[in-house]
């Protein structure tokens, strides 16, 4: 978490540009050549520089209206956008064919499965987190254990069996995709890997299961995390004279168990960054509270998880940069450690760094703000405006930072990159920022892209104090307007290069009539970015279940407005993480 936009005062600084001035800017980035970071000592200004202190340097600017990209002319704003709703039921004592009959009865049984299948993989990954401190007997194991198999024995009631299985990063409940929200993506993707972990592609529950039979199972799950125990799982059930709780291999899995499955690749580029992405948040939490006891970070784990990243961005796969625009889920805390990561490595390639600099420059992102772990959790918390003396607390943790990387084994450049980082990130380049240091000191150049990226990232992430967080678009308006003076001319050029003219995010009307949310940056083309259809020019709502991609969008197409977030009523968090 950031403080950029927190202070004793809530001041917010004014003058953001306009959307054709961002058109301006970009306009002649392809023929560009990157421009190089600047020397190490911020040069002296000559206007005077944004007035120092909590606030007024770090605050985001108002909410403004987008304004039109296509010039001053500036179309009517459509209706909201939502569901269609329900057909009408028919008239009373009309008679149904059969097949609408049977229809219905199928829609009820998918109706039951989508109801249970999220509490149902949220009750199962809460039981294997209580058991990493307690044992089988413990209450609140207990407790939701009893949950558990109550929702079981209720589909039970309904169906004949009942599978849950994992294929290609998304959970089935009887051939049915769980979709979980964004707020429970953390929980769905760490069962995922318990799962990978035991090479298991599911688990059967058949008739006459009970509580005691699954508990017993349950135990044997947990052993097999044991590569060579998870590879007799099942042999292991049936001597234990477990009949009626299955465990299932890829190849064990029937047609009926995949036979209504979506279509979803694996392999695919969006399919190799969500598993990059989550296996570094659930990474990155490891990390951190490790480092809480032992008061000081690993290393090593922290370049094993950046490692992933550097290989997506090399291979100019962008999806991973669109998920850093999920903020609304319970591990935020540790997502925002790898979004960090994420977009210093994206500007850091786009600068030109050698791959083993940008290996770097991740780690020195995922551990920038980990003094923070010794600021007292109430005051990083609190709802409300912080006092002069809490905010001198906040101010301490890029100090807190070195104090803990200095106790790292060992002292190499990647160790000492990441302490300036940590000490630098605040400090702004023209140094209207913290720590004060009393003599001459500029930024380190992987400071400045740390810096970028971390206030980039915090100024869009879900705060109690606020309203509504700025969009990742009027972020971008709030870097390129009068406070650009705060960071690197160079890092800012690779900041729009990796996030694009429309970040992911953003809901973007097109000149055909097209309402479209932009889901990753296109390097090829800034105003063209990868997006979802979300309403046909006609009007009509695209179908969840058969969703229109344009990767990237179509050269004919062209982007006239950027929608307001209050103009439509889509939880973009959820389609973002889809």
């Amino acid at each position: 978490m950031s403080d950029r936009t927190r202070g004793p005062a809530e001041q917010r600084p004014s003058g953001t540009p306009d959307d054709a001035r961002l058109e301006g800017l970009v306009s002649g980035f392809d023929a560009m050549e990157p421009p190089r970071p600047a020397a190490a000592q911020p040069p002296r200004w000559t206007g005077a520089p944004p007035v120092p202190g909590p606030t007024a340097a770090h605050a985001p600017p108002r909410a403004p209206e987008p304004a039109s990209a296509s010039g001053p002319a500036r179309p009517p704003r459509p209706a909201p956008v939502s569901r269609p709703a329900a057909p009408a039921p028919p008239p009373a004592g009309a008679a149904e064919p059969a097949a609408s009959r049977a229809k219905v009865a199928g829609d009820s049984d998918e109706a039951f499965l989508a109801t249970i299948g999220v509490p149902l993989v949220i009750l199962l990954a809460t039981l294997v987190r209580i058991t990493r401190t307690h044992d089988v007997t413990n209450q609140a194991f207990q407790r939701k254990l009893q949950e558990f198999m109550s929702l079981v024995l209720k589909a039970l009631e309904e169906e004949s069996e009942l599978t849950l299985s994992a294929i290609s990063d998304y959970f089935y409940l009887n051939g049915m995709r769980v979709r979980a929200s964004a707020a429970y993506l953390a929980v769905y993707h760490a069962l995922l890997v318990e799962f990978e972990r035991r090479s298991l592609g599911g688990i059967r529950f058949v008739h006459g299961v009970t509580t005691a039979e699954f508990e017993r199972f349950f135990q044997l799950f947990l052993a097999a995390e044991d590569p060579a125990l998870a590879a007799r799982l099942g042999e292991a059930a049936q001597e234990a004279s477990i009949f009626h709780v299955v465990p299932l291999d890829e190849q064990s899995l029937d047609s009926e168990d995949t036979v209504s499955l979506e279509t979803h690749d694996s392999g695919s580029e969006r399919g190799r960054a969500k598993r990059v992405f989550w296996r570094a948040v659930l990474g990155t939490k490891k990390i951190v509270l490790r480092a809480r006891q032992s008061g000081r970070p690993d290393l090593r784990h922290a370049k094993r998880l950046v490692q992933p990243v550097v290989d997506n961005i090399m291979r100019n796969e962008y999806s991973i940069v669109g998920l850093t625009a999920l903020k609304d889920h319970d591990e935020y805390t540790y997502a925002h450690c790898v979004n960090v990561s994420i977009l210093s490595i994206s500007m850091g390639n786009a600068l030109g760094l050698s791959r083993q600099t940008l290996a770097d420059l991740g780690v020195a992102g995922l551990l920038h703000d980990i003094g923070k772990l010794m600021i007292p959790g109430e005051v990083l918390r609190k709802p409300s405006k912080l006092s002069a003396g809490e905010w001198a607390l906040v101010k301490r943790h890029p100090l807190e930072g070195v104090r803990m990387m200095v106790r790292m084994p060992g002292l190499s450049s990647l160790t000492l990159d990441s302490m300036r980082a940590a000490f630098e990130h605040h400090m702004n380049f023209d140094r209207t920022g913290y720590p004060e240091v009393e003599h001459e000191w500029g930024q380190a150049t992987l400071s400045r892209v740390v810096a970028v990226a971390d206030c980039f990232d915090a100024m869009t992430a879900h705060r109690v104090y606020q309203t509504r967080p700025p969009s990742a678009f009027e972020a971008l308006q709030y870097f390129l307007g009068p406070n650009r003076v705060m960071f690197d001319p160079a890092v800012l050029w690779a900041l729009v290069r990796t996030v694009g003219l429309y970040p992911a995010g953003s809901m973007l009307q097109t000149e055909s009539g097209c309402m479209v949310l932009s889901l990753s940056p296109n390097a090829n083309d800034l105003r063209r970015p990868h997006c979802r259809v979300m309403v046909s020019p006609d009007g009509s709502v695209v179908p969840e279940h058969d969703p229109i991609l344009w990767t990237p969008m179509p050269v004919h197409e062209r982007v006239i407005r950027v929608l307001h977030p209050d103009e439509y009523q889509l939880n973009t968090g959820e389609l973002l993480a889809a």
